[in-house]
C-alpha cells in the first residue's frame, strides 16, 4: 500500500538521534536515511510537509513505476531523496570511482533513473536534483560497490557528473559490449 501525504504529515529533528525524522500519523515515524555528517540543518525544528513536497512525492513514485520495488521500498527511497533534497548539505562530486560514458546531450530531468558503472559493477540511480554539469542522485539499486571496500547502499546520496550517468534504456547495449 502507497502511503497518501496529508496535512498532518511533519518534517523534525530528533537530535538524540541525529536523524531527520517524518511524523506520519501519532504512531508511526519515517527516519531518513541521511547520515549526521551530510546534515544542513541539526538542531531541533518541526515543518510541515508542503505541497512542494507531495508534487515530487508523487513525481518519484510514479517514476520509479517500472521498476520492481515493492511498496514499501517504493515510498522509502522516494520519501529519503525528498528529505536528502531539503535537508542535506551541498554535496561534492566523488566521480571517479564511475567510469564516464558520455550519452547525454542534456541535462537530466527530475525522477530519472541511469545506470553507473564502478570498476567493479553496475548499479541504478535517479536523479533527485537535476544539474548542467552534475546532478544530485540516491542509489536505487540494492547497494553499489564504488571499491572492494566502499559501496553505497539503497538510498544512499551522491552527486556525479552527468557525464557518468547511463540512460537506463541504452544501459543493456553499453554494458554487453563490456562483456
Amino acid at each position: 500500500m502507497i502511503l497518501v501525504p496529508d496535512e498532518s504529515w511533519r518534517w523534525s529533528f530528533d537530535e538524540q538521534r541525529q536523524k531527520i525524522l517524518l511524523d506520519l500519523t501519532d504512531d508511526m515515524q519515517f527516519a531518513a536515511a541521511i547520515p549526521a555528517k551530510q546534515l544542513a540543518k541539526k538542531s531541533a525544528f518541526t515543518e510541515p510537509f508542503t505541497v512542494d513536497d507531495s508534487s515530487h512525492y508523487f513525481h518519484l513514485l510514479e517514476c520509479l513505476g517500472e521498476f520492481p520495488f515493492t511498496d514499501p521500498e517504493r515510498v522509502q527511497i522516494v520519501l529519503n531523496s525528498i528529505a536528502a533534497v531539503k535537508y542535506a548539505r551541498p554535496l561534492v562530486s566523488q566521480s571517479w570511482y564511475y567510469q564516464d560514458v558520455n550519452m547525454l546531450s542534456e541535462t537530466p530531468e527530475l525522477g530519472e533513473v541511469f545506470s553507473v558503472v564502478t570498476a567493479s559493477m553496475y548499479g541504478d540511480v535517479m536523479v533527485i536534483s537535476p544539474g548542467s554539469t552534475a546532478s544530485l542522485c540516491i542509489v536505487i539499486s540494492q547497494s553499489l560497490e564504488l571499491e572492494p571496500d566502499k559501496s553505497l547502499k539503497q538510498s544512499a546520496v551522491c552527486k556525479l557528473m552527468n557525464s557518468k550517468l547511463l540512460p537506463y534504456q541504452a544501459a543493456v547495449k553499453y554494458l554487453s559490449k563490456m562483456a
